[in-house]
């Protein structure tokens, strides 16, 4: 399972946080990535590589992640939800083809970056994924519909329609994301 979660830092810039836990045979991996989304100064992080360039989307951002980078920074007017988008992409594997899981990643990845305070999502392989923190279903479905221009979000992935986007409460802070009927972007 992948876990995505972001913080506010005091210079405005938002941090994507990537953690995965796979298990199987073997040892365990576990692992953390950071995606800086927003502009402002970037910490030094003495033994982690940095990419000297933004990335403007989730295909350039897996691709930096893939390259084995352990910290990107997007570039201004990247899409709220490519940051997990590219994670899933990079973890996975998914490519183009794989319109579930892009487009439960991209509806993930715009609830989580509309929640304005900490919060986390969890992206299974299949592209299900769940939200944890100061948030309700209604709350979600609010932020959810004012980025969805016409009642539907389009990325160069994945073409996701409001309708399709199934929220569920399962616990006072959970929410439970899933989709229908989704096709390449």
């Amino acid at each position: 399972m992948l876990r995505i979660g972001t913080w506010r830092s005091a210079e405005s810039v938002d941090v994507v946080a990537c953690g995965w836990h796979d298990s199987g045979p073997g040892p365990v991996a576990t692992g953390v990535k950071l995606i800086y989304a927003r502009g402002g100064r970037v910490p030094e992080f003495p033994g982690l590589r940095t990419a000297h360039r933004h990335a403007r989307n989730a295909q350039e951002i897996a691709g930096l992640l893939c390259d084995g980078l352990d910290v990107v920074i997007t570039a201004p007017g990247c899409c709220p939800a490519a940051p997990v988008v590219a994670a899933g992409m990079w973890h996975y594997g998914w490519t183009k083809g794989d319109t579930g899981p892009l487009a439960g990643a991209t509806v993930a990845g715009l609830a989580l970056a509309a929640q304005p305070g900490r919060c986390v999502v969890e992206i299974w392989r299949d592209g299900r994924s769940s939200l944890d923190g100061d948030v309700t279903a209604s709350g979600v479905r609010a932020c959810l519909a004012a980025r969805f221009s016409g009642g539907r979000y389009r990325t160069p992935e994945v073409t996701v329609p409001l309708e399709s986007v199934r929220l569920s409460q399962e616990a006072p802070t959970r929410i439970r994301i899933a989709l229908r009927g989704c096709r390449r972007g």
